[in-house]
């Protein structure tokens, strides 16, 4: 087989991988597909990196942005992604084998930076549907703001309409973050997504 024909086949794979999970838990899931490659970047455009020596990622699913997120840190950077799925995690360990990666869930994420020894976090990448959470949406936040340094940042991936400034979504990042403002809209996903970001301070 070709390299065309060899990326095809891996990213026939890979829907199919993501398919899967999503169909056998819609929620944990969020999304039937990985993010769109340009959904990705516009993201990270928006992301605040600078000075991010402790980074991770939370849902880091099959790692669309596990590794172009490992590309945009610097060397001295530490990334630990976290996925609940261990399916997507297999993946995700060959596609990013330089990544420290947890099957594990969001919730368990003081409990994992404790055991690796790290400082607090100074960046929180996330595309945990969390808004779907109900009741376990402000444990969730709490459990994220747990970890990052005072200076530290948070960001979130969501499908658009719940990401709009002055929404539901923002309300409640803003009762344990401060400074939420709203990216601007990936229409090269679907659904469209848009990210939140937010300080720690």
């Amino acid at each position: 087989m070709d390299h065309d024909g060899a990326t095809v086949a891996r990213s026939r794979q890979e829907r199919t991988l993501f398919a899967g999970e999503f169909f056998r838990h819609p929620i944990r899931a969020g999304a039937v597909t990985e993010t769109a490659a340009d959904c990705v970047g516009g993201f990270l455009d928006e992301v605040r990196m600078a000075g991010a020596r402790t980074v991770v990622e939370l849902g880091a699913g099959s790692g669309a942005i596990t590794a172009e997120l490992a590309t945009r840190l610097p060397d001295s950077s530490r990334l630990l992604a976290v996925e609940v799925s261990a399916a997507l995690t297999d993946r995700l360990r060959t596609r990013c084998p330089e990544v420290d990666v947890a099957c594990a869930s969001a919730f368990d994420l003081p409990e994992l930076v404790r055991e690796r020894g790290l400082p607090p976090v100074d960046l929180v990448v996330c595309s945990v549907p969390w808004t779907l959470l109900g009741e376990e949406r402000d444990r969730f936040l709490g459990a994220v703001r747990a970890t990052l340094s005072d200076d530290g940042a948070f960001s979130t991936l969501l499908v658009a309409h719940r990401a709009r400034e002055g929404g539901v979504a923002a309300n409640r990042v803003g009762c344990h973050f401060a400074d939420v403002r709203a990216g601007r809209v990936l229409w090269g996903n679907l659904p469209p997504l848009r990210g939140l970001h937010a300080d720690a301070g």
